[in-house]
């Protein structure tokens, strides 16, 4: 996964082009794989989390507001680069997506 994909790329690259979320970041000192990074963000029809911790694991969840169900959970290990790209791309896709209800 490109290193730069943490929270200041988001903050700067990513969260300008989330209309309607509001976005919030977290530092923890010490978790289950070192230290977090979070970034959690909501908006009417959906909210969740980015996860970045310092042994490199990504954790990512979505859920859906509207239809009171878990879009997506999941946790990649240090190892899983590509899938990293991917889920995140997912996650960025779902989260400009509008709901049709």
């Amino acid at each position: 996964m490109d290193t730069n994909k943490n929270i200041l790329w988001f903050k700067t690259v990513i969260e300008p082009t989330l209309k309607g979320y509001e976005v919030e970041y977290r530092f923890y000192d010490d978790g289950d794989f070192g230290s977090l990074n979070q970034i959690e963000f909501n908006s009417k029809e959906k909210g969740g989390n980015i996860d970045f911790w310092g042994l490199g694991y990504v954790g990512i969840f979505l859920w859906d507001y509207q239809k009171e169900e878990e879009i997506m959970n999941i946790l990649l290990e240090p190892n899983q680069e590509e899938e990293k790209e991917k889920f995140i791309e997912s996650l960025l896709r779902l989260l400009k997506q509008k709901s049709l209800i």
